[in-house]
C-alpha cells in the first residue's frame, strides 16, 4: 500500500514537472495543454518514477552491503566466542546478545533440543518477559509454528511475517518485521533451534538468510562439541569413579616412573619413597625376583602385549618394625595412554588365599600321613603278629628241647613275614622317593606293546577278550620308557582283576592323538568306579581289593605327573573303568 501511494505521487511530480519545464525554457508559459503536452507529461511521470527506483535502489544496495558487513562482523564475533570454552547455558546467553547487540536484529532466541526432541535449554535477547510464555510452552512440548516448520522443512531456513503467523505470541507488536527460524543441525542431527526478528524489508534477502544458515551450521557444531564434551567427562567421570573403587590395585608406568596409582594399589604396596623406581624391584621376594624381572622385562620390550604373574614381596615401609610377606597375583600390559607408550599394571592381593591354601595343603599332608600311616600300620600288623607268635613258639621249643627240623620250619615262617614287612617298606619308599625318570623322545606305542605282551598269557588264562586300537603314527613324546612300560603293566593287571567276574571278559587298549597330546586308553568291563571314588583310588593305601595294598595306582599317578601328563578314570564302553593317560608331544629339537 505505501509503496503504492508512493509511486503514484512520484509519477505526478515527474509528469508536472517535465511539461512546465519544458514550456519554461520555450518562452511560451502560457500555451494551452496539446497532444504534445500529454506525452510530455507521460513521459515526466515515467521518468521520476525511473529516477526513484534508481535511487531506492541504489540505497537499498548501500543498506544491503552494511547488513551484510554487520553479518559478517556477527559471525566473527561468533567464531572467536565458540573458541572459548564456557557451559551451554553460557554460550546460549552470549549468542543471543551478540545477534542483537549488534543492532541488527530486535531480538534472538535459542532452543536447544535433546534427541527425543524435548527442550534442555534456552535462551533469548531483546524479549524480557515476553519470551516467559514461549519457553513454558516448549518445556511442555508446545514449539511456535517456525520452529515447527523449520525442523520439519527440507531448507535450512523457513522465514514468516509474524503478522501471519497465526498464534505467535509477538505477532501483535512486530507486524512490520519477519522472523528467521534456523534449524540448528550437525551429522545429520538436529541440536535446536535460533529465531531472529528482523526487518520486514529483508524478507528477500536470500544472502543474509545463507549466512544466517552458516551461523546456525557453527552453532551446531559447538552444540554437537559440547554434547560430546559432557559425554567424556560423564564417561571419565564414571570411569575415574570404577578405578579408584576397584578391587583391584591398578598402577600406570612411563619412562620407568609411576604416573599414577588407585587407591587399593596404595593398599597393598603402602607409602612409596619419591625416587621409587619399578625397575629396580625394591622389596620383591628372592625367590621370585628373576621371573618378576623377566615378566617386566619381556613386557617394557615389546616382545609381548601382556604376562601374568604371582610373586611375594615385602611392603614398603615395614609395619611395625616387622617385614610382612604379601602375595600378589599381577597382569603387565603395554597401552597408550595420552599418546605414549605405558604399561598397565593390574594386581589382586591373595596373600589370605595363599595363607588359606598353605593351611589346606598341610592338613591335606596330615590327612594323608594318617593314611599312610594307618596303611603301613595295617599291612604290617598281620605279619608283625605272626613274627611274635614264631618267637613265642621258638620259646616253647627250647624250653621242652624241640629239635631242629621244628625250629627251622617256624624260622622260616618268621622269615616269609619279615619279608611281607620289607616289602611293605619298599613300596612306601618306591612311592615317597620315587627314581628320577629318565625322558627321552620315543615312540609310546612300544611301551605299550610290551606290556601287552608280557600280559597275554594271563589274558588268554582268564578268557579275557582284548580289543587293541594303536595308532599307526604318533609324534614322539619325551618318556621312560621303562617306567611307562610299568604304568601299562598296572593298569592291565588292575583291568584283568576287574573284568575276571564279568559277564562279557573285555579290555580295550587305544592309543591316539588328541589336543597336541598322545592319549593311552585303558578300558575294562568290570564293575566300574563310582564318580565319588574317582579321584580318591588315587590315594595312597586306598584299594577296593581285599587283598590290595592301595599304591599302585598312586605310583602310576606319581610317575605319568613326572613325565608332566595327566592319569584320570572315565567309565568305559561297557560300564567299567577306562584308564586315561595323557603325555605331551615334545619336538625332535629339544632332544
Amino acid at each position: 500500500m505505501r509503496k503504492g501511494i508512493l509511486n503514484i505521487l512520484t509519477f505526478l511530480a515527474g509528469a508536472l514537472l517535465l511539461p512546465y519545464l519544458f514550456l519554461w525554457q520555450g518562452g511560451r508559459p502560457g500555451h494551452e495543454f496539446s497532444l504534445r503536452t500529454v506525452l510530455l507529461l507521460l513521459l515526466g511521470g515515467l521518468g521520476g518514477i525511473s529516477v526513484r527506483f534508481w535511487l531506492l535502489q541504489r540505497w537499498r544496495s548501500k543498506e544491503r552491503e552494511a547488513n551484510l558487513a554487520l553479518v559478517v562482523r556477527i559471525m566473527r564475533r561468533l567464531h572467536l566466542l565458540l573458541a572459548e570454552r564456557m557451559s551451554r547455558d553460557e554460550l546460549l546467553d552470549s549468542i543471543c546478545r551478540i545477534l542483537v547487540g549488534e543492532g541488527h536484529y530486535f531480538s534472538a532466541w535459542l532452543a536447544v533440543i535433546n534427541r527425543d526432541g524435548a527442550l534442555i535449554g534456552c535462551a533469548e535477547a531483546g524479549l524480557g518477559e515476553k519470551f516467559f510464555p514461549m519457553r513454558q510452552g516448549m518445556e511442555n512440548g508446545v514449539f511456535p509454528v517456525c520452529a515447527k516448520k523449520a525442523m520439519s522443512g527440507h531448507g535450512l531456513v523457513f522465514s514468516d511475517q509474524t503478522s501471519r503467523c497465526s498464534g505467535c505470541i509477538f505477532a501483535r507488536d512486530e507486524t512490520d518485521r519477519i522472523c528467521l527460524t534456523v534449524r540448528l543441525s550437525y551429522h545429520d542431527q538436529v541440536h535446536g533451534l535460533l529465531s531472529v526478528s528482523t526487518p520486514a524489508l529483508r524478507e528477500h534477502d536470500f544472502e543474509e538468510q545463507r549466512l544466517l544458515g552458516e551461523i546456525a551450521r557453527d552453532v551446531g557444531q559447538a552444540l554437537y562439541l559440547l554434547e560430546l564434551e559432557a559425554q567424556r567427562a560423564t564417561t571419565e567421570s564414571r570411569f575415574q569413579e570404577l578405578v579408584e573403587n576397584s578391587l583391584a590395585g591398578i598402577l600406570l608406568i612411563q619412562d620407568n616412573a609411576i604416573i599414577y596409582r588407585n587407591p587399593e594399589q596404595k593398599r597393598i604396596f603402602g607409602p612409596l619413597p619419591a625416587h621409587f623406581r619399578p625397575d629396580v624391584f625394591t622389596g620383591v621376594h628372592a625367590d621370585d625376583l628373576e621371573k618378576v624381572k623377566d615378566a617386566y622385562g619381556r613386557v617394557s620390550r615389546g616382545e609381548t602385549a601382556s604376562v601374568d604373574l604371582d610373586f611375594r614381596f615385602y611392603p614398603q615401609p615395614e609395619i611395625d618394625g616387622v617385614l610382612v610377606m604379601k602375595w600378589v597375583f599381577c597382569r603387565a600390559s603395554r597401552i597408550d595412554y595420552q599418546g605414549r607408550e605405558t604399561l598397565l599394571v593390574n594386581m589382586i592381593d591373595i596373600t589370605r588365599n595363599k595363607e588359606l591354601e598353605q593351611i589346606l595343603q598341610v592338613q591335606d599332608k596330615m590327612s594323608s600321613l594318617g593314611r599312610v600311616a594307618a596303611g603301613i600300620a595295617h599291612e604290617i600288623r598281620n605279619p608283625l603278629s605272626g613274627i611274635n607268635i614264631y618267637l613265642d613258639t621258638l620259646a616253647m621249643i627250647y624250653k621242652r628241647g624241640g629239635d631242629l627240623e621244628e625250629v627251622s620250619e617256624i624260622i622260616t615262617q618268621a622269615q616269609a613275614a619279615s619279608g611281607k614287612i620289607e616289602s611293605v617298606i619298599r613300596r612306601v619308599i618306591d612311592f615317597s622317593k620315587p627314581g628320577q625318570p629318565r625322558l627321552m623322545l620315543a615312540d609310546v606305542n612300544q611301551p605299550v606293546e610290551n606290556a601287552l605282551s608280557l600280559c597275554a598269557i594271563a589274558l588268554a588264562r582268564e578268557g579275557v577278550g582284548l580289543e587293541r586300537e594303536l595308532a599307526t603314527v604318533l609324534p614322539r613324546c619325551r618318556i621312560d620308557a621303562n617306567l611307562i612300560e610299568q604304568v601299562m603293566l598296572n593298569l592291565l593287571t588292575n583291568a584283568l582283576e576287574a573284568s575276571r567276574h564279568a559277564e562279557v571278559k573285555r579290555i580295550s587298549v587305544r592309543t591316539a592323538l588328541a589336543q597336541e597330546a598322545v592319549v593311552i586308553r585303558v578300558g575294562d568291563s568290570g564293575p566300574g568306579i563310582s564318580k565319588g571314588l574317582r579321584d580318591k583310588v588315587f590315594e595312597p593305601f586306598y584299594t577296593t581289593k581285599s587283598d590290595g595294598t592301595g599304591i599302585g595306582l598312586s605310583l602310576c599317578r606319581r610317575i605319568i605327573n613326572d613325565h608332566h601328563g595327566t592319569l584320570t578314570v572315565a567309565e568305559s564302553v561297557w560300564g567299567g573303568a577306562e584308564f586315561v593317560i595323557a603325555l605331551k608331544i615334545e619336538s625332535e629339537q629339544k632332544e
